[in-house]
């Protein structure tokens, strides 16, 4: 097995060893990122400042977080006029959205209702757009195991698991009754491949991130690490599994560039120089260009990744 993920490293990392002509002529994996705050683009000025630092960084793909309002009559999607702007705007600049929505227990049985009630909100809304400017598709970034259900483990914990895969499928028959055009994608982490969280559905047994990847469209892993070898390492299982059932585009590794200390610092750039970062993101663009499951690769977060460029040892040497 050891030897096996060497030989899929080496593969990967190769074409790094190509000359810069030939390199010229692949076509890089795009780079995605993560807007969390509803700042983002909320006025004219934001949504320029989001969209201009995309092009500047060659980013082509933002998840963008929305926010849903409960009224007398259902669901409206919050600054929708703004969000409206921002999906124009993008599609003039060649960047595409995906509206991404995430709370740690909106998977569980009690709450699908609702969450594919805010699903359809969205559905709506975007039916009432342009068609060269709708969401790309809907991404879940839903983190389950920060709840005490996922922590207490055993049958409480399987429970949280098969809520999570219940609410996917029922996301997924909603979407491709009522909007096939949207993708359904999901945030997960990499240790999701672990085979303590495999599981049975409907006479199905294998790991829990193969039954994600059969649901989704595409999936973003949160494999946040400072070395190229060690985000393909952690997203190795992914790609294979990928690759067998014959699935393109439907893999996204990520990178991380909050500010983290302690014992975890290792899983971002934070802390590190600018010039790592540009080299650790063009060794992943590189490697994963010839990956046809390669979808994008993931830089967390745009106000993160701003900062970032803004005070790492890099940008300080040059003021």
């Amino acid at each position: 097995m050891k030897f096996c993920r060497l030989i899929f490293l080496g593969s990967l990392l190769i074409v790094l060893l190509t000359t810069v002509g030939k390199a010229e002529e692949v076509s890089l994996t795009p780079l995605g990122t993560w807007s969390w705050s509803q700042a983002s683009f909320s006025t004219a000025e934001a949504r320029d400042s989001m969209l201009d630092f995309c092009g500047k960084e060659s980013i082509s793909h933002i998840d963008q977080h929305i926010s849903i309002a409960s009224t007398k009559t259902g669901y409206v999607i919050k600054n929708a006029e703004a969000l409206a702007a921002l999906l124009v705007d993008a599609t003039k600049r060649g960047i595409s959205i995906n509206a991404l929505r995430g709370e740690r227990d909106m998977f569980f049985a009690k709450n699908h209702e609702r969450a594919l009630e805010h699903l359809k909100a969205l559905i709506a809304f975007n039916n009432e757009l342009p068609k060269e400017a709708r969401f790309a598709g809907i991404k879940y970034d839903v983190e389950p195991y920060l709840t005490p259900e996922w922590k207490a483990g055993g049958g409480a914990r399987e429970n949280v698991i098969l809520d999570y895969l219940a609410f996917l499928r029922e996301a997924r028959s909603i979407i491709d009754a009522e909007a096939p055009e949207i993708e359904l994608c999901a945030d997960i982490p990499f240790w999701w491949e672990k085979p303590e969280f495999a599981c049975d559905v409907n006479g199905k047994s294998q790991l829990l991130i193969h039954h994600i990847i059969d649901l989704t469209d595409w999936i973003g892993i949160m494999s946040y690490r400072r070395s190229s070898a060690e985000v393909l390492r952690l997203t190795k299982e992914e790609f294979d599994y990928a690759e067998k059932i014959s699935k393109s585009d439907s893999i996204a590794p990520a990178i991380n560039t909050m500010t983290i200390t302690g014992a975890e610092e290792h899983t971002s750039f934070g802390g590190l120089s600018v010039e790592e970062l540009r080299e650790t993101i063009s060794e992943l663009r590189a490697s994963l260009s010839n990956v046809g499951a390669a979808r994008f690769l993931m830089v967390h977060d745009y106000k993160n990744f701003m900062k970032f460029l803004e005070t790492a040892p890099e940008a300080r040497a040059e003021e």
